[in-house]
């Protein structure tokens, strides 16, 4: 498994946006459909949603932390 700064090597970005970028592909599935619909909160940004610190794992608590 390639490591973070692997990662941001590839990819031309900081291994600081690799980590918070990593937490979004935990995402629930519900939540996902959303966000590709454009049916996400308004208030619900890329920007907000990568600077958020701690996303929880589970799924339920995700949509009540996002506001879904």
């Amino acid at each position: 498994m390639p490591s973070i700064v692997a990662i941001a090597s590839r990819s031309g970005v900081s291994h600081s946006y690799v980590k918070k970028l990593i937490p979004l592909a935990f995402l629930a599935p519900d939540i996902v459909k959303a966000i590709v619909a454009g049916k996400q909160p308004a208030h619900l940004t890329t920007q907000r949603l990568i600077r958020r610190i701690n996303i929880p794992t589970d799924w339920t608590e995700q949509g009540r932390v996002l506001e879904f």
